[in-house]
């Protein structure tokens, strides 16, 4: 079992989890070497870490992925190594990674439909994603040419993009029907007395 799972979940994270997941996000554990000023080392040390990693890495893309906002909790940290002005420390943070992979799906809003194609967000104040879905891909759907903005359509990845301390990650897209189950027509039971039907 790893580490990981052994950390403890709070409410929300339980509800979400047992819901199907934590949507887009994945919880991960990341390491950094971070240098702080002498002038904010005190009783408050590890909110100030906390704090300096928040402006340093959150909201933005990274090697790992897209760290959502206020999603960073500081696991442990090391004893402080003076180097000239500063105090280094290497931390131990937990914090919810988004970084799509090939075949992955999940549910995104139109916001824009041009002659090029659809882009696309995940309905989030600020979206971790940009989708872009190319018309080329699905001339013949039908499905496709019905869209307009503020629909709500299930995409498939096929390709990612970003760079470090983008805002968010350029995915190319398709989209993917909208497949339900249908229910087998279930009759109901025949009443047999006997050997006449009734």
């Amino acid at each position: 079992m790893s580490s990981l799972s052994k950390l403890p979940l709070n409410k929300a994270q339980k509800s979400k989890r047992s819901k199907g997941g934590i949507g887009i996000y994945m919880k991960n554990i990341i390491t950094r070497k971070i240098h702080l000023p002498f002038t904010s080392i005190g009783e408050n040390l590890k909110e100030n870490i906390e704090q300096y990693l928040g402006t340093k890495i959150e909201g933005k893309c990274i090697d790992e992925g897209y760290i959502k906002p206020n999603s960073i909790k500081i696991v442990s940290y090391s004893a402080g190594v003076i180097l000239g002005n500063d105090v280094v420390f290497d931390v131990l943070l937990e914090c919810l990674v988004c970084r799509p992979v090939e075949g992955m799906r999940f549910r995104a809003m139109v916001k824009n439909v041009t002659k090029a194609g659809i882009r696309a967000e995940i309905n989030e104040s600020k979206s971790p994603v940009v989708v872009f879905i190319a018309r080329d891909h699905h001339y013949k759907s039908k499905d496709f040419a019905d869209l307009k903005e503020g629909d709500d359509i299930n995409v498939r990845v096929i390709g990612i993009r970003y760079e470090l301390n983008d805002e968010y990650i350029s995915i190319i897209g398709e989209l993917v029907e909208n497949k339900r189950l249908k229910k087998p027509k279930i009759q109901p039971p025949k009443i047999i007395i006997g050997a006449t039907e009734v």
